[in-house]
């Protein structure tokens, strides 16, 4: 089972995907997406580019009161397959491919996708603390 914020986090590129479709940012996004499923193999790559176009021609031919059950169907659809696609990499592997997933949807998607927080940074005071006691402690008043 992933975490929450990266359930969160395919849910936002899911979303990007199904949203950018018929804007400028479709075909930037799209190519990006395809890169990041394929992971390097080009044959795969022109299937997820398949795949992708799928959506396009979903939400062409839904009826005008289907679509947003459509649009809601594809974006788990394809929220679904980034959640399964991290849960089948090792730890490092998921950790490129969440970077890489964060960097192409900034780079292609900010506009239609708010992404989740990152995790806060986990910092050990113990090893903080003397180190800034020393550096606020050596201050003068009159080294400003």
């Amino acid at each position: 089972m992933l975490e929450q914020e990266l359930m969160a986090l395919a849910a936002a590129c899911g979303a990007a995907l199904v949203d950018a479709v018929g804007t400028d940012t479709w075909t930037g996004l799209r190519q990006a997406a395809a890169s990041w499923f394929a992971r390097g193999d080009a044959r795969h790559e022109r299937v997820e580019l398949r795949r992708l176009d799928q959506i396009v021609g979903l939400l062409q031919t839904a009826e005008a009161t289907e679509v947003e059950q459509v649009r809601i169907h594809l974006k788990r659809r394809w929220q679904d397959r980034i959640e399964i696609l991290l849960e089948d990499l090792d730890d490092t592997e998921r950790t490129r491919a969440v970077a890489r997933l964060r960097s192409l949807l900034v780079q292609h998607a900010l506009s239609t996708v708010a992404l989740p927080p990152r995790p806060p940074l986990q910092v050990d005071r113990q090893i903080l603390t003397p180190i800034g006691e020393r550096r606020f402690s050596s201050l003068r008043p009159e080294d400003g």
